[in-house]
């Protein structure tokens, strides 16, 4: 434990990509939380529909086992936990879950963790829901990560992420976009015949999520 903290990554080995992440991350975690509004709003997406679509997301996993993969700061997330939720969040910065851990404050059901996406210590289909904001624009191996989301989540769970899929106008975060056909490819370890997979844009960012397929 560090600070409250569970460390996992001091006896693992970071690949030079990795640690060139946690580095950047270690140090804009003081500002990421105004950078993130900017970078959202910058790619012609109001702040209030970006949260008002976490929202009610979020208003359907009371009572479930939350993993937010790549939590960073824990925000806007914190604001939006079902008080009966069980809350990990994961980031490879280890200043970036220190804000996190402001935020959750007292929460009992909430844990932070520093590891990264490839290597997520959990065992298959324990969790309920996986969130993944913002997360795939930096994952060094998004695949890798995809595959660790696929496998920790119960067969009857639901995934909930965004990406920008546009540069912004100015240089806010050293994040790149990704393509909507590339995040398709990305989530394609979900059995098209199990999940359904469904995408929405607003300006440059992009809404997905993953849920069991409805039956015919």
């Amino acid at each position: 434990m560090k600070n409250g903290i569970v460390d996992f990554l001091t006896s693992l080995p970071l690949t030079a990509t990795q640690k060139a992440v946690q580095g950047t991350f270690d140090s804009v975690s003081g500002t990421y939380d105004n950078a993130i509004v900017r970078l959202v709003e910058s790619l012609a997406c109001p702040w209030n529909v970006y949260t008002a679509k976490l929202e009610a997301f979020m208003s359907t996993a009371g009572g479930k086992v939350i993993l937010d993969v790549g939590c960073g700061t824990s925000f806007p997330i914190v604001s939006f936990l079902p008080q009966t939720s069980i809350y990990l969040g994961m980031d490879i910065s280890l200043e970036m879950l220190g804000h996190a851990k402001s935020l959750l404050g007292d929460n009992l059901n909430a844990a932070v963790w520093n590891i990264d996406a490839e290597r997520i210590p959990l065992p298959d289909t324990c969790v309920d829901v996986c969130l993944a904001l913002m997360a795939f624009n930096v994952f060094p191996n998004p695949g890798k990560a995809a595959e660790e989301m696929q496998r920790t989540l119960k067969k009857d769970g639901s995934v909930f992420g965004t990406v920008f899929i546009q540069a912004p106008p100015e240089e806010i975060l050293s994040e790149n976009p990704v393509e909507p056909k590339a995040m398709r490819e990305f989530l394609s370890v979900f059995d098209p015949g199990t999940w359904d997979i469904l995408f929405e844009t607003q300006g440059g960012i992009l809404f997905f999520s993953v849920k069991k397929a409805a039956k015919g």
